[in-house]
């Protein structure tokens, strides 16, 4: 795990070029603390922030082969990279190293571009052919890893992370309000914007060629889509167990010692029982709270205790938490809304002190049906009996009930179709709500830029392979992946996530609905395939995470930083103090439980001032 940066042009590189990618370097440092290198010929600057975690001593980047005249930096892990050397061995090909890196280009000069299908594993690249003058830019196919790029006139720039733009005398017109308004519907920017007009993330599962005097070109060759299939066997049961094992083995792989993030839930059990029938007595780590209802902790223990493995826990303070926000809203360059981000952070430090790679369980959420959400379809379902008239009048109805109480919620869900309503996983503010809110609402840009053309290409999925399919694209994307990656990399922490391995993918995309929600319950067919693995208070849990208690925070020990964010006077011309205001004396009245709605305020501000706009 690296960091890494590109930069491309027809013009000869300058000193000024030079510069501003070692700065860009320097930036993400934390990335990988363990070297650094730029390289640079003609048009073409490469540079390397290295994590060393396989072939600790030889695996250094930018890495070169004289005899292809090929240039690569690589940022992530290839999984089967060992089982990719044996076969180019056979055919004669020869290493110096034991790198991945070098696989990565003995691979391209048989194949051509055809070798980014061969790679398994967690990835974003760069490789430069000298003798076609070509740069290919590749993601990994759920997008793990990180790539963001930047094209004007004739130079291409491209970065592991947005800090190389961050700048003192960045105009606030650099800013893209489009891309802001839609945090504050998701809690997230969506990919591929970003929080600058001119800056993208390169998609999962794409590569970017570049030529000088072609431009840049974007392909796709991978997509993500699920295709239910028909019930499966308790056969298929033994063969998901099979291939989360192997995958669980494979992202074991490391020169380094790793461990496991441990909650209470499901997720993050399964991948712990699995690391312990290879590597023995391995370390896991969990945080929580001391509030009641809000940590995991005692659950993490009990798990510890049925696999006979050290834990090593965390309580965190309100006033612990709101001061590692402030760093952490720095880490992650674009505002996250998402609570557990610090609490993410915060557990990744606590990992880094005993091990250099953790595994986690992001991703079974959105491939096995994990989230409550998923269950609304079936409750919804008496309104499928409906007529579209009444339907209408039901939901003109609605629009008298005032907001908060309960069955309004129900009746809208039941009568506006999903793709008019659904955002993914998290949701914040609805338009109505952001017109009153953003000063820089803009009402020709609504959240359905973002979902519509997802549905488009989903029609003739049931609605929760639907659900799945949007968090899939949006929700694991823009969040989950996002804050896994930047905040354990605060730390020069590698976060592997065995779950979103191309194998597993290949079982999950073929579950029914029936198979993944169950009566009352989520994830039912991961569940009864690990079953036997896990104890029983972890199979009949609920999901929960890493549970914040903002609810309660924002009444009492946070509402002063919350009311002095709100009323920041760097923000005064693009939030409407009083309507922002608003959300948080109902919530501290006990009105509403406006908590998502301020954090993602608060965050909002927090991010808006670190980047310290002029």
């Amino acid at each position: 795990m690296c960091g890494l940066v590109a930069l491309i042009k027809q013009k000869q590189i300058t000193v000024n070029d030079l510069a501003f990618s070692y700065q860009a370097l320097q930036k993400m440092k934390h990335r990988g603390p363990d070297d650094q290198d730029l390289y640079y010929k003609d048009h073409l600057i490469l540079g390397f922030n290295r994590l060393s975690i396989i072939d600790l001593k030889q695996g250094v980047q930018p890495f070169h082969r004289d005899d292809y005249n090929c240039h690569l930096v690589f940022n992530g892990e290839i999984y089967n990279y060992q089982e990719l050397r044996n076969q180019l061995e056979k055919l004669g090909f020869s290493f110096d190293t034991q790198c991945e890196a070098e696989v990565i280009l003995c691979l391209y000069h048989l194949l051509g571009k055809e070798f980014i299908t061969q790679l398994r594993g967690m990835f974003s690249l760069v490789l430069y052919d000298e003798r076609t003058e070509e740069l290919i830019a590749v993601r990994d196919r759920f997008g793990i890893k990180p790539l963001y790029y930047y094209v004007e006139d004739d130079v291409l720039f491209l970065t592991s992370e947005l800090k190389p733009f961050k700048q003192s005398t960045i105009p606030e017109a650099s800013l893209d309000f489009i891309a802001l308004q839609h945090y504050f519907t998701f809690q997230y920017i969506p990919e591929p914007l970003t929080c600058l007009k001119d800056v993208k993330v390169l998609e999962p599962g794409t590569y970017l060629t570049y030529q000088r005097n072609k431009g840049i070109e974007i392909k796709a060759y991978n997509t993500i889509q699920l295709i239910p299939h028909h019930q499966i066997s308790s056969l298929h049961k033994h063969q998901l167990e099979t291939v989360i094992k192997e995958s669980v083995r494979a992202h074991l792989q490391s020169d380094v010692e790793v461990g496991c993030f441990l909650s209470g839930g499901v997720d993050s059990t399964i991948i712990t029982a699995c690391a312990n029938q290879y590597h023995p007595k391995i370390k896991a780590f969990t945080i929580g709270f001391h509030e009641a209802g809000y940590s995991e902790i005692e659950a993490a223990r009990e798990t510890a205790d049925f696999l006979n493995i050290p834990l090593y826990s965390r309580f965190i303070t309100a006033q612990e938490f709101i001061e590692a926000t402030k760093t952490v809203i720095d880490y992650l360059d674009s505002p996250v809304a998402d609570p557990s981000v610090t609490a993410i952070y915060l557990v990744a430090q606590e990992a880094r002190k005993q091990v250099k790679v953790i595994l986690s369980g992001e991703g079974a959420d959105e491939l096995f049906g994990g989230y409550r959400i998923y269950c609304e379809p079936k409750s919804l379902e008496v309104f499928n009996y409906l007529s579209p008239n009444t339907k209408r009048s039901l939901l003109t109805l609605s629009h008298l009930i005032p907001t908060g109480v309960k069955g309004k919620s129900f009746i809208e869900r039941g009568c506006i179709p999903l793709k008019d309503r659904y955002v993914g996983n998290a949701f914040v503010f609805n338009e109505r709500e952001k017109q009153q809110l953003l000063n820089f609402y803009d009402q020709n840009f609504t959240f359905k830029d973002i979902t519509a053309p997802l549905f488009e290409q989903i029609q003739d999925l049931d609605p929760v392979s639907q659900m799945q399919m949007i968090d899939l694209h949006t929700w694991l994307r823009g969040d989950i992946l996002v804050k896994s990656d930047r905040l354990s990399m605060a730390h020069a922490l590698e976060l592997r996530v065995p779950f979103l391995d191309q194998k597993v993918f290949q079982l999950a995309k073929q579950l029914t609905t029936n198979e993944k929600i169950g009566q009352n319950q989520t994830k039912v067919f991961l569940r009864e395939a690990f079953k036997e693995m896990i104890p029983p208070h972890v199979y009949e849990a609920n999901k929960k995470g890493y549970p914040v208690p903002l609810k309660t925070w924002l009444k009492n020990e946070l509402y002063d930083e919350a009311k002095r964010l709100i009323l920041s006077p760097q923000c005064e011309h693009l939030i409407n103090q009083k309507s922002a205001l608003r959300y948080l004396d109902q919530h501290a009245t006990g009105k509403h439980n406006h908590a998502r709605k301020i954090w993602a305020l608060m965050t909002f501000v927090m991010w808006y001032e670190s980047w310290k706009i002029e």
